[in-house]
């Protein structure tokens, strides 16, 4: 990476200047790599490989399995993952950042992907692939600024860029969400919906116009009838109902969007797992960051020790790497997250919104509510207790008959395309007549 982008990544990361500060200059650089964009994609029409680098930081942020494999089945297609660090983790042990990497690896080779990990042991640093691997398309599983600085979006000039949202974008973060210097540099952004795309025009920069309507890869497989799902939930002697309480990550009191609701209910569910150890498992599925944050917080072996409770009940299980088989063997879930308040509502399972403020659907986009109101809700620990006695073990779903007419009006493809397809559909569509 050349110092004037290293210079320029301190620039943009530490005090947003080009975005907030100097407008003008930063619409001539978002115009610029806009065009840079097209012409890399135009520059592939007679390429026979096109190289294609998805970069992977943590398995929670990969949604992408159905574009991978339509990839590299594909003769035109050569499909890599690349797995790196993040660096706002620097202040954790080398150790600890490790775990996470070889976390990340083992979730890919499960899948049997070809991957690579460009850390060169001899210098102690990370490759710069742009230089390395020279990939004609980088898809971005993360727009944040907080990775190592060869990982992010200005580093691939000559590319064409692409952004996946790792999460269905359900809450009101608007600028978060559309409006971050990388989605307004990337090539192409990738909308769950006309809704999303209707949000990306109103709140990006570039107005929505490097945006397209794709459909949510993440959740292809729930919309396809060819997956053999293994069931992933631990062995009971007795059949019992199956509960994810999956909790967020965000426990910080000094942000300005605080969705979690773990520590005011953590050591209720331990308890409600050992109370109800007779009818229900309940896997603890939580935000691959709230382990991070709880030691900052709690210290390394009271989090150990509280991750370790939920391994070793015979009712229960700990889920840190991928959850769509999880999803489909479930019965329920319990939760405070943002992109799972759309996500679970493809199974048509009942399920409970966990918020402790008074007005928790102002945090919504409208997607996001009418997503939320399809749930039950909860900001108790009485309200989980009747969520699992009357609904999920005494059957008394009545959302049901509501939750099939969400799905039907807003979480099926309208025109059958499933959206690992439009993807490709997209890029080819680029390659031939640039980006409009």
């Amino acid at each position: 990476m050349n110092n004037f982008s290293y210079k320029l990544h301190l620039l943009l990361t530490y005090k947003d200047a080009l975005r907030t500060r100097i407008p003008f200059l930063f619409d001539r650089m978002m115009k610029k790599y806009h065009r840079s964009a097209s012409t890399a994609a135009m520059s592939l029409r007679r390429k026979p490989t096109i190289e294609v680098a998805f970069l992977l930081t943590i398995p929670g942020m990969w949604k992408l399995d159905y574009l991978f494999r339509a990839m590299a089945e594909s003769p035109r297609y050569h499909p890599y993952i690349v797995i790196f660090p993040y660096s706002r983790f620097k202040g954790f042990s080398d150790k600890e950042l490790w775990k996470t990497i070889e976390r990340t690896e083992a979730f890919v080779k499960q899948r049997g992907f070809e991957y690579l990990i460009p850390y060169n042991k001899e210098t102690g640093k990370w490759d710069d692939i742009s230089k390395t691997l020279h990939p004609d398309i980088v898809f971005f599983t993360t727009p944040y600024r907080d990775i190592l600085p060869q990982f992010y979006c200005y580093n691939f000039k000559k590319t064409l860029t692409c952004y996946v949202p790792y999460a269905f974008q359900a809450m009101n973060l608007y600028d978060l969400d559309y409006n971050q210097i990388a989605i307004n540099l990337y090539g192409l952004n990738f909308a769950e919906t006309d809704m999303h795309l209707d949000f990306a025009r109103r709140y990006s920069r570039s107005k929505g116009k490097n945006f397209v309507v794709s459909g949510y890869p993440g959740t292809e497989v729930y919309l396809r009838d060819d997956y053999t799902s293994p069931d992933v939930w631990r062995p009971q002697s007795e059949p019992k109902k199956r509960i994810i309480w999956a909790p967020h990550h965000t426990i910080e009191t000094n942000v300005a969007f605080q969705a979690s609701t773990f520590l005011t209910f953590c050591d209720d569910m331990l308890d409600i797992a050992r109370r109800y150890r007779d009818k229900v498992q309940i896997a603890f599925k939580p935000h691959q960051l709230l382990k991070f944050k709880l030691m900052q917080l709690w210290g390394e072996e009271r989090t150990n020790s509280y991750y370790h409770q939920w391994e070793e009940m015979d009712n229960c299980q700990l889920e840190e790497s991928g959850y769509i088989d999880l999803f489909i063997h479930s019965d329920a879930m319990i939760h405070d997250s943002g992109s799972f308040t759309a996500e679970y509502l493809f199974l048509n399972k009942p399920v409970m919104y966990l918020a402790l403020n008074a007005e928790p659907e102002k945090q919504f986009n409208e997607f996001g509510k009418l997503a939320y109101h399809n749930h039950y809700h909860g900001a108790s620990r009485q309200d989980i207790e009747a969520f699992i006695n009357d609904v999920v073990v005494g059957g008394q779903d009545t959302m049901k008959a509501q939750r099939e007419q969400f799905h039907s009006r807003y979480l099926c493809p309208p025109d059958g395309t499933l959206p690992s397809q439009n993807i490709i559909n997209i890029i080819e569509n680029a390659i031939e007549k640039g980006l409009e």
